[in-house]
Order: structure tokens, then sequence, then C-alpha cells
């Protein structure tokens, strides 16, 4: 019997040739390769629910060593599939945040995976024993008030009040629902945990207000867009209004 995620693959794949997604990992490349950068050459990646290595695989091509963790057999085939196809190599271990490899890292990902998981269920501090000492952990996920605002651009007013009073968030390519995850409360537990923020960044913030999406095929015009979202992506109040926040630690 297979996972949904499994299931839907073939979707996910379609969902990464389009402009935004294109825009949502250029975005976070930039911001691992500053944050690798910062760190020194051949670092060890441990990328965390990292599924087909869309995060992941720029770091291994830069060089570094990268293992990806995820429970679906399927999507870690793909990864690999993707980095054979790249010239690179990476290492992959089916499980998840309750299954990760003892040891420590110099660089963590843990992008998207926190909705799926219990509010209470202790990933951070799971998270941060792998991360060595002056190293960093990049956490990722929906932002609830963005969701808020694209609803109101693309629904109207109504849609956009009941994204506001919801619970849950859907997730239309996985068709399921999951917990809304709060920037604001992850850097609670990370600082409670012993890491020191370092960094937070908005991903799509203006693709998402732009809800013609015809334009963003025409690469001039997606060339405008990508720049304008990496110049937004660090910086205040932009940052806190994009599809999706990241938080980087130091620990």
């Amino acid at each position: 019997m297979t996972d949904p995620f499994s299931e839907k693959l073939q979707a996910w794949q379609q969902y990464t040739r389009t402009p935004w997604a294109r825009i949502r990992y250029a975005v976070v490349a930039e911001i691992l390769r500053r944050e690798a950068s910062t760190l020194g050459a051949g670092l060890r990646v441990l990328d965390v629910g990292g599924g087909d290595g869309m995060d992941a695989l720029p770091l291994a091509r830069a060089g570094h060593d990268v293992t990806i963790v995820d429970p679906s057999e399927s999507w870690l085939a793909e990864a690999q599939r993707r980095a054979r196809a790249e010239a690179t190599t990476i290492s992959t271990i089916r499980g998840g945040l309750d299954d990760l490899p003892e040891g420590e890292w110099d660089l963590v990902l843990c992008h998207f995976v926190l909705r799926y998981r219990p509010a209470d269920g202790g990933d951070i501090p799971a998270l941060a024993r792998r991360v060595r000492r002056g190293g960093r952990l990049s956490v990722m996920d929906v932002n609830p008030a963005g969701r808020v605002l694209r609803t109101v651009v693309s629904d109207g007013p109504a849609a956009a009040m009941a994204e506001l009073q919801a619970d849950t968030l859907a997730v239309h390519t996985f068709n399921t629902e999951v917990r809304k995850v709060e920037a604001d409360r992850i850097s609670d537990e990370a600082r409670a945990a012993g890491l020191v923020q370092v960094g937070h960044y908005g991903n799509r913030i203006a693709n998402d207000l732009l809800v013609d999406d015809l334009p963003k095929h025409d690469e001039s015009y997606f060339d405008d867009l990508l720049a304008l979202e990496l110049e937004l992506s660090g910086r205040e109040p932009f940052n806190r209004i994009g599809f999706a926040w990241q938080l980087v630690f130091a620990r």
C-alpha cells in the first residue's frame, strides 16, 4: 500500500516546473548558499523530510556531503535519480523525524515538515541536537498570514475570512489538511533549545499577490520577479507576508 506522498509524486513534479515553484526553490537555494558559504567547504548536510532533493541537490552540486531523510521510498528514489542526472551524489535514509540518525551536522534542513507533526512533539529540540556547535538549522513552513493575503486577492474577502478563522491549512497537492505553524512559535522553541535566530526570510512574497500567472511564464518577466523576490526575502516587513517563512538558527 503506497503512502499519499508517493501517490502524488507525479503531481508534485508538475508543480516544480511552474514559475512559482521555481521562485520558491531559487530563493531557498540562494539563502542556503549564503549560509553554507559562512560555514566553509565540504559541509555535512542533513535534509529532514527532503523528499525528492530539490532543496538539497544544489548543496550537493556545490560539493557538500548531503544526506536526505524521508519516509517515502519513491521520493528518495527520485532524489537519487535527480542526483545522477546532475552528476552528483547524495545519501538517503528512509525515515522521519522519529528516526533521525545520531550525530551532528554542519547544516540541518527541515522544510515543510512540521505542519504534518503534532505541535508538542519535541521536533525542534531533536533537530537542534543534530546541529554541531557553530552550525545552522533551517526551518521552513507555510505562512498562515500569507495564505490569508493570497486568498483575499484571488478569491475575495469572504474566502479570506474563512482562511483566517480556519484551524488548519489545506494542502491541495497532497489532498490533506495540516496544522498551522507560526514562525514566532518556532523561534521560541528554538531559543529554548539553545539556538540563536540569525535569519528570517519570506518566500513568494510578490508572486502570490500577482494572481495573473500568465506573464510569469515569460522569461524576462520571470527574471524580474525573481530578482524582486530575492531582494524582498530578507527585508522587514516584506519577509513576514510571503506564502512561506524560512528561519535560520545557529548553535
